[in-house]
């Protein structure tokens, strides 16, 4: 068998939807790319569902999801939409988003998300390796060679650990992390619920913890136990029993269940990564940051992890940047995935039937509108600073473009009035345009970065 290695700029291992995306943003940017995942088939377990305001935003200007279109833009420019949500399972929240913007929530299945970015990561170039697993990574001065599965080594210049909670690629490096240990636990799954509400629809409390459950007349549903009696020592993978003893635990009383399939099992065990950039290493999603899984959290910090890292990253491998930029990465995302695991360790404190004093309190804090507010926005990822909000901008010639569009090239993107106006330094690859923006911004002139969030303005 041949050893010679497959040579690439840049290897990502996991290809789950954050890895998914790493490799898609980086071959918008013309960066080889392999990704090496075990999984040989698309995960269809039942995962997060909800994706939030800020990826929602980020996901459309790439395309992946429309976009608000101009007309409307300039129609309502300054609104403001609304939907409710839950915080620790009670219906407290509010989450707003602007008008210019998709929506404040969306459901769409992380499978369908983890297609989506696969096939534009394939269709833009990048190699997926399915089937195959990264057993040892090799670091020196000039890049990593990667064991793996198919027959050849891996050398590239950087590796993104999208790995998961167990990461190989956040155990080669030096990637502290702050803990919370597990205090409960949890299994997931799809089934039948064979007698009506025998199994509450939506959030239901008991007193050793609570069940979740997505009624679906048609067939399966999404039926999780959610177990606060104490964390597990050992946590195999969950078998049909346990799932069935787990939610008669809760309950009370064994539910009538048949076809039950694609279990999962979660805790409250909560850990973010003090830095995700070691040298030639680098981690996003799960193997940066995991916590209790409430309200999609995790895989809507990963999707912004991928837009944050992508366009840096590429920006080095290409020539135009210092490394030194992938600490701006590993700042920005670590205090992003500090505030969401102290959030979820919070939500599930709330949730433990051991804890009504808690729940109280806090629940008491929210009727407070600006605590409400600075939670929602926590809540919905749009308390990082610096974003700017679409906008319609309307040329001499009267063409009408939205900030939207013109990030889906993944470029630099520099706004002015007029040809008069100077703009703030841009690389020498942004996009320049010029015209009336609608709605007013508090800038005249700005350069916006690839992933929407400003870099400068004058």
């Amino acid at each position: 068998m041949s050893t010679q290695a497959i040579q690439t700029d840049v290897l990502v291992v996991g290809g789950g939807p954050v890895g998914m995306l790493v490799a898609a943003e980086l071959a918008l940017q013309q960066v080889d790319v392999v990704v090496v995942e075990t999984r040989a088939e698309l995960d269809l377990r039942p995962r997060a569902g909800t994706v939030h305001a800020r990826s929602l935003s980020l996901l459309a200007r790439r395309g992946f999801i429309a976009s608000t279109p101009p007309e409307l833009i300039a129609r309502d420019p300054n609104g403001v939409r609304r939907n409710r949500f839950q915080f620790a399972a009670q219906p407290v929240l509010t989450i707003a988003a602007p008008s210019v913007e998709p929506a404040p929530i969306a459901a769409i299945p992380q499978a369908r998300l983890e297609a989506a970015f696969e096939a534009r990561a394939r269709e833009l170039g990048a190699r997926i390796l399915r089937g195959h697993t990264v057993t040892g990574l090799r670091v020196d001065d000039d890049g990593v060679t990667a064991e793996t599965g198919v027959g050849h080594p891996i050398r590239a210049k950087y590796v993104v650990g999208a790995d998961g909670a167990r990461s190989l690629v956040a155990r080669t490096g030096n990637f502290p992390a702050e803990v919370y240990p597990a205090t409960m636990n949890a299994i997931a799954g799809l089934a039948v619920a064979e007698v009506a509400d025998q199994i509450p629809p939506g959030w239901n409390p008991t007193p050793t913890g609570w069940t979740m459950h997505n009624p679906n007349p048609g067939g399966q549903a999404r039926i999780i136990a959610m177990d606060f009696s104490g964390p597990l020592d050992h946590r195999p993978e969950p078998s049909e029993a346990e799932y069935r003893r787990r939610l008669t635990h809760v309950l009370g009383s064994a539910p009538a269940l048949s076809g039950i399939s694609h279990l999962t099992r979660f805790s409250d065990h909560g850990r973010y990564r003090t830095t995700l950039w070691d040298g030639r290493l680098l981690l996003a999603g799960d193997a940066a940051h995991s916590h209790y899984p409430l309200g999609g959290q995790g895989l809507n910090s990963g999707m912004q992890d991928a837009f944050s890292l992508g366009w840096r990253l590429a920006r080095i491998v290409n020539g135009g940047e210092r490394p030194d930029i992938l600490a701006d990465y590993s700042r920005e995302r670590v205090a992003h995935a500090s505030a969401v695991v102290g959030n979820t360790v919070l939500q599930a404190a709330m949730m433990n039937p051991a804890n009504p004093r808690i729940r109280d309190a806090v629940l008491a804090m929210l009727a407070v509108p600006a605590v409400h507010d600075g939670i929602a926005q926590l809540i919905s990822g749009q308390f990082q600073p610096g974003f700017q909000h679409d906008f319609a901008l309307t040329q001499a010639d009267g063409q009408v473009l939205t900030l939207a569009g013109l990030l889906h090239a993944g470029r630099f993107v520099a706004i002015r009035p007029d040809e008069h106006t100077p703009v703030p330094d841009a690389p020498s690859d942004a996009v320049v345009v010029t015209g009336k923006v609608t709605p007013d911004q508090p800038w005249t002139s700005a350069l916006i970065r690839p992933d929407g969030y400003l870099a400068a303005t004058l």
